[in-house]
């Protein structure tokens, strides 16, 4: 202990003694590179301390050396090295490469804590078994490991990007993958079977109220269909429909599970193992899902890119499914009016969501505004269709934690 504080001591002197230095030196210098410099002395001196103060008991064993190394993020170079890839996609493709990194980042920066702990309270955890959660955690990232790679693979091969690094190794997201696989658990696990039957049957039956029971010949497009199931249960009941999403996190996923797919729960997958808080049941933590439990129906068309750029014809579509959907836009009223633009006259949107809306979002209306904005547009917003519905989403099994959303539902018919 007395060794660190005269280190520390001794460092933050050092501090007093360089900066001088430096400004006498680069006299040109700006303040943003002169706090560049102190912060990162500052912080190595704090790190210093810290390590010296607090120890770390022996870890627990590490991630093989091999598979650590094969997945540590190349050197960081230009952040896209292959700008004619479309917006997005080259983020996503590194993030899936370098999901085992990241998610090992997780695990030492719990494990941190962890060993910040006095002896004794260690002593109690080794009693609880806490510390075996490290290597089955480790587990269940190796299991994720070989989806996270196939999907990378396959986008590489894809969208022909070559063996080429894609952008800084820094700029890699583990929130890009952990809410993927949170998405493709909702959507196509019988895990999410729960979640998909609070949402899924009242569009259905709307769709089967204007069109009948039979859906040949009928148009529909669902933006923002994410991993795509809405928009493939849709077609199963015989709509031709195109399916619209611009997250390429859900898009890799997607051409993984339609075009890479051999039988029924062909994956596998452990999406909640760096997931720790609000639970019942520890074992939770290391649930097992295989995906996909139903057939992805290939007569969908996915259409990459904007809702507002995409489809340049107006009137093209007999219906228009939103589902969770139109509380992502930047300005609601673009969204609805793309929405009309796109029907046919008489054609009907049936929207079902939170309207939650993000802090970048121009207008946050309620319910009653975005129905009277859709009747200033254009819409007969049919009113005796409304309905509220609660809906959970992407719950991890055995949570302390659930999210539920009170869902609007309703249906509208562009005027003739």
């Amino acid at each position: 202990m007395r060794t660190s504080i005269y280190l520390s001591r001794f460092l933050a002197l050092l501090l007093c003694i360089v900066s001088p230095f430096y400004l006498a030196i680069r006299g040109s210098a700006s303040l943003s590179d002169i706090a560049l410099l102190l912060s990162s002395l500052s912080e190595r001196a704090e790190a210093l301390h810290v390590a010296l103060t607090f120890p770390p008991a022996a870890p627990p064993a590490p991630i093989s050396k091999k598979a650590f190394e094969a997945f540590r993020p190349p050197k960081a170079g230009r952040r896209n090295r292959n700008p004619s890839l479309p917006n997005g996609l080259a983020h996503c493709i590194s993030s899936f490469e370098q999901y085992p990194f990241l998610a090992e980042q997780v695990l030492q920066r719990k494990y941190a804590r962890y060993s910040k702990q006095t002896p004794a309270q260690k002593a109690i955890g080794n009693k609880l078994g806490y510390t075996a959660h490290f290597e089955k955690a480790r587990k269940g990232i190796e299991v994720n490991t070989r989806f996270s790679e196939q999907i990378a693979q396959i986008a590489r091969e894809d969208y022909h990007t070559g063996s080429q690094v894609l952008e800084d190794s820094d700029d890699a997201d583990f929130a890009v993958v952990d809410l993927a696989f949170g998405h493709i658990s909702r959507d196509w696990s019988t895990q999410g079977t729960k979640e998909r039957q609070a949402v899924f049957p009242p569009i259905l039956n709307m769709l089967e109220q204007h069109f009948g029971a039979d859906g040949r010949g009928v148009k529909v497009l669902v933006p923002g269909s994410g991993m795509g199931r809405l928009a493939s249960d849709i077609a199963d009941l015989g709509y031709e429909v195109t399916a619209n999403e611009v997250d390429y996190g859900s898009i890799l996923a997607y051409h993984l599970l339609i075009n890479h797919t051999s039988s029924l729960h062909e994956h596998i997958l452990q999406p909640f193992v760096t997931k720790w808080t609000y639970q019942a049941n520890p074992s939770s933590r290391y649930s097992t899902l295989t995906v996909p439990d139903h057939w992805p129906n290939k007569a969908v068309k996915l259409v990459e890119g904007d809702f507002l750029k995409m489809f340049p014809r107006d009137g093209e579509f007999d219906a228009v499914v939103t589902l969770f959907f139109i509380d992502m836009s930047e300005n609601v009223i673009d969204f609805l009016s793309n929405i009309h633009r796109l029907l046919k006259p008489g054609g009907v949107w049936i929207n079902l969501g939170p309207l939650k809306w993000g802090t970048h979002t121009a207008l946050q209306l309620s319910v009653e505004e975005v129905l009277q904005l859709a009747d200033l547009l254009g819409f007969n917003v049919d009113h005796t269709s409304r309905k509220e519905i609660d809906s959970l989403y992407a719950e991890q099994p055995e949570t302390l934690l659930k999210f539920t959303y009170v869902t609007q539902l309703w249906s509208a018919t562009k005027r003739e």
